[in-house]
């Protein structure tokens, strides 16, 4: 039987501490060599650009079709995640999990509202193990729906007691800071500028549709703290600038696809400024400690996602076994008996 899961039946089965354990132990199977992960492919459909994903497409194209994929033996999970961006329908996203014991095809799941908490859960991760200790003030850019959820799991591995805010649209940013003060308890405060963000931030955020950086590295504390990149992943767009990454100890999600795709690598690399080298490792060496996350000298690390088969597969087993256990979804068969006949 295979197990049919809408966005609204995934709502409820695990709060953002459930996503973070997921994406721990994924990351710690995948650390430990025992997993493995296809970075996530874009086959572009020609036609004309709309101004939706302004700088985002390459020219001559409109829209594209992704997938990526993760096995992690450990937890009993491997799946593709397939989705399309920029055409008319919007984001069409969708997670087939297999059972890595039998080769069964076990559910399909939308992929909309798990990718929502699962990204914040991956960030939130990483903040746990680069941030530095006692961390309490949060430069947040960007005041969308992902922000909103980033601050959920950034409060879940940090004390995070004051949030300075900066998005584009002053109005959006004035509602987002009023709605997450109400619903944390903490100071979530909008600020004018991308340099009122980040005066005596201890970690700063990125989580925009921006291709272009997002802030001014100069502008960064001259002190020890962590910095987030979520919101950009194509090798011609950044939210961070080369100064910033130049300066920090880089970790990216999965090696082999974040040197690809992060702009914010890609593009100092081909000014001769960095080479690979300088990415330190990736989260699940982070996680499974076999590379150090922040040294006695460090000041500023820095993480860079873009969401890898890795966290989808942790994610998308531990929700289907939450659905079995309390009876969600829809069932229905595959594998009906037919003849080679014909």
């Amino acid at each position: 039987m295979v197990l049919l899961l809408h966005n609204h039946e995934i709502r409820g089965l695990m709060d953002i501490a459930d996503y973070i354990a997921a994406v721990d132990a994924g990351y710690r199977e995948y650390g430990r060599g025992n997993g493995a992960a296809f970075p996530r492919e874009n086959l572009w459909i020609k036609g004309q650009q709309s101004d939706t994903y302004g700088g985002h497409l390459p020219s001559g194209s409109k829209a594209s079709f992704k997938f990526k994929a993760g096995l992690l033996p450990g937890l009993g999970g491997a799946g593709v995640n397939a989705y399309t961006a920029g055409l008319p329908g919007g984001l069409e996203t969708f997670m087939f999990l297999f059972n890595a014991e039998t080769g069964a095809l076990a559910a399909i799941m939308e992929v909309m509202y798990l990718s929502w908490l699962k990204t914040a859960a991956v960030s939130a991760l990483a903040t746990r193990h680069l941030a530095p200790p006692d961390s309490s003030i949060l430069a947040l850019f960007g005041s969308g729906r992902h922000a909103r959820s980033q601050l959920y799991g950034l409060t879940q591995v940090a004390d995070i007691q004051r949030v300075q805010t900066y998005s584009r649209d002053a109005d959006k940013r004035r509602a987002f800071c009023q709605r997450m003060s109400a619903e944390l308890g903490i100071d979530v405060l909008p600020v004018a500028s991308p340099k009122a963000a980040l005066q005596d931030a201890d970690i700063v955020t990125a989580i925009t549709t921006s291709p272009e950086p997002v802030f001014d590295g100069a502008d960064l504390p001259d002190k020890a703290l962590h910095i987030n990149g979520l919101g950009a992943h194509y090798p011609w767009v950044r939210e961070i600038d080369t100064h910033t990454v130049v300066n920090s100890r880089v970790f990216v999600d999965v090696l082999r696809q974040g040197i690809r795709e992060n702009g914010e690598i890609v593009i100092p690399m081909a000014e001769g400024l960095i080479d690979d080298s300088h990415v330190v490792g990736d989260l699940g060496a982070l996680v499974a400690e076999t590379v150090p996350a922040r040294l006695p000298d460090s000041k500023w690390t820095m993480f860079l996602s873009g969401g890898t088969g890795v966290d989808d597969i942790a994610v998308a087993k531990r929700l289907y076994q939450r659905a079995l256990e309390r009876g969600i979804g829809k069932e229905f068969e595959f594998n009906q008996a037919y003849e080679y006949e014909l």
